[in-house]
Order: C-alpha cells, then sequence, then structure tokens
C-alpha cells in the first residue's frame, strides 16, 4: 500500500464499539468524538446506513430497554429494540429518564460535529476495525459502505479501511490491499487477551502505512484538549485544582533535591 498519501480531512470511526476510536486517536487521527465511537453490536453496513440518515430517530426514549450494570464502569447497560445498538458507557445506572436527556445532547453535538466536518471536507477516511471475536466482514460489505457514505456525503472523496484479524500474522507480516476502488483491508494479528484489540499495535500500523489527518480543531479546541490532559496527568478535576496539584509537585521535588543535598 502507497505510503506517501495526502493527507485525510476527516477520519471517523464506525466501529465497532470504542476499540477503533481509540486505535484512530492514538493513531492521531482522530481529534474528536463522533456519534459511533462508543457504540455496540450493529453491522458495518447498518452503521453506515446509520451516518446516511443522518442518525434519525435512532435515539427515541421507548426504543430502549435496560440490560443491567456494566461491571467496567458502574453505568448502566441499554439496549435499542429498534436498531440492536448498546450502550454500555452512556446512561446512569439508574432509570432512563434521570440521563436520556443528557445523553441525546451529547449525541446530537457529536453529530453536527461530523457532520460539520464532512460538509467542509474533500477527502474523508471511514475506518473500521473487526474485533477477533466478531464475524468476519466480507469485502461486498465494505463495498457497500463506501457506495452509501459516498452517498451521504456527496461532495468529498470517501475511502474506507477495514482492520481484519488474521491470527499470527505479525504487524511487519500484515496484509495490505485496496480490495476495490477506495475500499482498503489490512490483515494481521491484534488480538489482546484483556481488551480485545491491541490499540497501541492497530495504532502503529496505521501510521506505518501512511494515513494521516488535518488538524480539523480550531486554537480554542486545541488549549481545551491540552489543558484535559494536564488535568488528568495531575489528577486534577479544576482549573485550581491542577494549579494547587502543579504547586505541590514542584515543592514536592524540591523537598526531595533539598533532602538529598543534605544527606550529601
Amino acid at each position: 500500500m502507497n505510503t506517501k498519501r495526502e493527507r485525510y480531512d476527516l477520519v471517523f470511526s464506525l466501529g465497532a464499539a470504542c476499540a477503533c476510536s481509540m486505535v484512530l486517536r492514538r493513531a492521531k487521527l482522530q481529534f474528536a468524538s463522533f456519534p459511533l465511537d462508543w457504540i455496540a453490536r450493529g453491522t458495518p453496513v447498518f452503521r453506515a446506513g446509520l451516518v446516511a440518515s443522518r442518525f434519525d430517530g435512532w435515539l427515541e426514549k421507548d426504543d430502549f430497554e435496560y440490560k443491567g450494570t456494566n461491571p467496567i464502569n458502574g453505568l448502566g447497560m441499554f439496549r435499542n429494540r429498534r436498531t440492536g445498538l448498546e450502550h454500555l458507557h452512556d446512561f446512569a445506572d439508574a432509570p432512563i429518564e434521570e440521563s436520556y436527556e443528557a445523553v441525546r445532547e451529547k449525541y446530537r453535538r457529536r453529530a453536527d460535529r461530523l457532520f460539520a466536518l464532512a460538509d467542509k471536507a474533500r477527502r474523508i477516511l471511514c475506518v473500521y476495525i473487526s474485533r477477533p471475536s466478531m464475524e468476519p466482514v466480507g469485502p461486498g460489505d465494505l463495498k457497500e459502505v463506501r457506495r452509501i457514505l459516498s452517498g451521504a456525503f456527496p461532495r468529498a472523496a470517501v475511502d474506507v479501511v477495514h482492520l481484519a484479524h488474521a491470527p499470527g500474522r505479525s504487524p511487519a507480516e500484515r496484509l495490505s490491499r485496496e480490495i476495490a476502488d477506495g475500499v482498503f483491508q489490512i490483515e494481521f494479528d491484534y488480538h489482546d487477551p484483556v481488551r480485545d484489540v491491541a490499540i497501541e499495535r492497530a495504532a502503529r500500523v496505521l501510521s506505518d502505512e501512511g494515513f494521516a489527518v488535518k488538524d480539523y480543531r480550531t486554537e480554542a479546541e486545541k488549549r481545551a484538549y491540552a489543558l484535559k490532559k494536564k488535568m488528568k496527568k495531575y489528577g486534577a478535576k479544576t482549573r485550581g485544582g491542577l494549579l494547587v496539584a502543579k504547586i505541590k509537585r514542584k515543592v514536592g521535588r524540591l523537598f526531595g533535591l533539598g533532602r538529598a543535598e543534605r544527606a550529601v
């Protein structure tokens, strides 16, 4: 596969679940959240159809049924009876009325962001990663995904990349091919016994393949992202808490240095 590529204006995840978005972020291909980042279930063709419909009617409150508590994050797990999609990271572990409006607003923002960026884009890349435990995705499905998304974004050239799990095939021995115009498949072993998908390994492959995206963030968004990273690094929840944490760390380093000098 050609590793000297023109950068895309937008790269977004079609799924499955959170693994794809995590890989894209690690590979510096995604800088914002989009609707399908954390949603489980649904074939890639079905998901592409949701994008083409601009997610029409996919979050109707009466369509959801409670499935229990997510043991990983303590949130409620809700399944949409009409679409078959599952929300495992959104709703509170309580009656859906308690968090529904906030979740709906969050997904409205994510959808608006996706379409605002897509409407300005000249080249768009959609990525789908099959989890190792899932059924294989055939070439016909991938071509249909591109056809649907090309119709959804008629002013842009749309490419589709599929990461397919191939047990025993190392990243260095990966099989990369263009199975149809604008449809690429990369096969290698990215299974992880804990996460199911080895995030770092998959991200390095995408980078090595030459995929890149323009940084579409505004300066304000870049500053907000940098602040968020610092707060996470220092374990702070507010700007004031971040300042206090920095001072404590600096004082701790100075104190440690003083003790070392006295010991000498």
